[in-house]
């Protein structure tokens, strides 16, 4: 009866591990990732708002994982001058930020040499519509929200499409 008891323990064990180990590895990749935003230093006559952060199927459908990363800011300076100052700055794919890997990309890059590109958004807030209800995503939207402030924008950065492995969040 001990040894049934000790047998069915590890069995609980094993699966939550196999379960939580996805979870922690992509909240640290999560992390890391959204650090590279983070601490970018803000253009000038701009103020930070808030941050945020999100792992998950974030985007599309089917079973993949994706990483973002958003602020919100104040700025004097126009939408095209934002993600100019944005685009400059380098921000890393989420498999090159950590000696921890996610699961493989896909779809596979045409060309094995070429890097990939993380995707970097400016959105007037006023435009700013979440992707899919209860999502962190944000896209750009034609319609104009115009009780929201000119001067407010969403900066996000994406890196999406990977391996979902064990992490439920993905499915």
């Amino acid at each position: 009866m001990k040894n049934k008891k000790r047998g069915i323990a590890i069995i609980v064990f094993v699966i939550t591990i196999a379960i939580i180990m996805p979870y922690t590895r992509n909240n640290i990749l999560l992390r890391k990732f959204a650090n590279q935003l983070y601490t970018i230093p803000l253009p000038p006559d701009t103020m930070q708002i808030s941050r945020d952060k999100a792992a998950g199927n974030l985007c599309g459908t089917g079973n993949h994982l994706d990483f973002f990363a958003v602020i919100e800011i104040e700025s004097a300076l126009s939408e095209t001058d934002l993600l100019q100052y944005y685009s400059t700055k380098p921000v890393k794919p989420v498999n090159e930020v950590s000696i921890l890997k996610p699961g493989e990309n896909y779809p596979e890059p045409i060309d094995a040499n070429r890097p990939r590109i993380v995707s970097i958004d400016v959105i007037p807030k006023a435009n700013a519509k979440y992707e899919h209800n209860g999502s962190k995503v944000f896209y750009k939207a034609d319609d104009i929200n115009h009780s929201i402030g000119t001067n407010l924008f969403i900066v996000q950065v994406k890196d999406t499409h990977y391996a979902p492995g064990w992490d439920l969040r993905a499915h």
